[in-house]
């Protein structure tokens, strides 16, 4: 009573409110979860194959991300001394560059709703992957989810076709039988099946190989039944970058194997448009030196680019925004009904600038690449993780458009990428800060010391 009286909480009692914060915590991380992989559209509750489905944005979807954000900021009360380091210059420089862009955008009232709801996402993301106690309880909590996902968006190909795999009356008629289960397209559903893939592999060890492989399986069947050909070659070339990551600390090693995989992704396709070599190597190595008519697109970005590099068109004030759009002027029929340029650091580029698009590089690129130079490589199950996730975003904008990107699963998990890589450098560092238990030898007693 009297250490109560004082102020002071028995042990017991302050493990068990401990123990409260992490179940919030990790319910706030499955409900997290619960919105970009259970909804049909990450950015709309939408079935329609559309990409730019709920381009007005959803109420329900809007006040749901708020609700999330705040749930999750209540929850990291007692971690926020780990947890603000997220907030480093590099992420408030790129927000607040996207904030300046708003004002002169295109649409600015447009601009800023996609501002606000791209800025609560990334914040909640953060928050989920940094807020948790343990790193290894995100582990156990994402294969709780993997499980619950595997199982719906089977339910949806064989039980529910009509919503599970793409028709023939759809948006994209050449899409026709492939599966995308509860998503509104299979490019949202094939990198879900890599990220899964990715966790499964960081849980080697921990859950036995024929479990994993129980789950591993459908999601290889799922994947190529999906048709997402880039998510299939990035799954083997993430694995071997990440690998040649994982086995060393040098700033140097690290920056050439991540800048020059963005360098050689964004050679075949920007260069393919403006140069002969690089049209013809895409055409040697890809097969269609067209990118499936992505090159026209591109072609009218760059150009877009040179006439608007410093400001770009405004935040997220480019695609999906009718007659107003650029695109919407082009001559190229293809063009200008497109949803979105298929090429993520073009379109940063034509939103945001080149300013932008270089403070872009500097917390998705850079950053990850400094804190992975100070991380101990002993156990490298939970990093590779996050180093997968990470390569995986950066590679998939050279094809995709999804930085900046909102709610988009690809998106999110490059932000977790980059989070769990911080996260882990922030822990590595608190270790070497602990000291060593100190080991005394007791003095032996008088009558034994006169034995000796």
């Amino acid at each position: 009573m009297a250490r109560l009286a004082a102020g002071r909480v028995p042990p017991r009692a302050s493990h068990g409110f401990r123990l409260e914060w992490d179940h919030l915590r990790m319910a706030s991380f499955i409900g997290f979860f619960l919105m970009i992989w259970f909804f049909p559209n990450p950015n709309a509750v939408s079935f329609r194959e559309d990409p730019g489905a709920g381009r007005e944005g959803t109420l329900i979807v809007q006040l749901l991300w708020f609700g999330s954000l705040a749930f999750a900021l209540l929850n990291v009360q007692d971690r926020w001394s780990d947890v603000r380091q997220q907030f480093d210059l590099s992420l408030i420089l790129l927000m607040g560059w996207c904030a300046a862009s708003v004002p002169i955008a295109i649409l600015p009232d447009v601009s800023m709703r996609r501002y606000i709801f791209t800025l609560v996402a990334l914040l909640a993301t953060i928050l989920c992957v940094a807020s948790p106690r343990r790193m290894v309880t995100i582990l156990w909590l994402f294969l709780a989810i993997i499980l619950a996902e595997t199982v719906t968006k089977y339910v949806f190909v064989f039980a529910l076709p009509g919503l599970g795999r793409h028709g023939y009356l759809g948006a994209e008629p050449q899409l026709n039988g492939l599966w995308k289960g509860q998503f509104a397209h299979k490019n949202i559903a094939g990198p879900v099946c890599v990220f899964e893939l990715f966790i499964l592999y960081a849980a080697r060890g921990r859950v036995p190989a024929a479990w994993l492989m129980l789950l591993a399986i459908p999601q290889v069947i799922f994947l190529v039944m999906s048709g997402s050909k880039t998510s299939l070659a990035l799954l083997v070339a993430v694995f071997c970058l990440t690998t040649a990551i994982l086995r060393t600390r040098s700033l140097f090693a690290i920056l050439g194997i991540a800048s020059g995989a963005v360098f050689a992704i964004n050679a075949l396709t920007i260069l393919s448009t403006m140069s002969d070599f690089f049209h013809e190597l895409a055409r040697v190595v890809i097969g269609d030196a067209s990118f499936t008519g992505r090159t026209d697109v591109w072609a009218m970005l760059v150009r877009y680019i040179g006439e608007h590099p410093f400001m770009g068109a405004g935040m997220l004030s480019f695609w999906q925004i009718g007659a107003a759009s650029p695109a919407a002027t082009d001559g190229n029929t293809w063009v200008s009904v497109a949803s979105y340029g298929h090429q993520g650091y073009l379109d940063t580029a034509a939103t945001i600038g080149l300013p932008g698009l270089a403070l872009a590089l500097l917390f998705i690129l850079v950053r990850p690449v400094l804190d992975l130079t100070t991380i101990p490589r002993n156990d490298t199950r939970l990093l590779g993780m996050f180093v997968s996730f990470w390569l995986f975003g950066l590679l998939h904008n050279g094809t995709e458009s999804n930085m900046l990107g909102r709610a988009d699963n690809a998106w999110l998990f490059l932000i977790i990428g980059v989070a769990g890589i911080r996260r882990c450098r922030v822990e590595s560092a608190k270790r070497a800060f602990v000291p060593e238990p100190a080991t005394r030898r007791l003095p032996r007693p008088p009558s034994l010391a006169r034995r000796a």
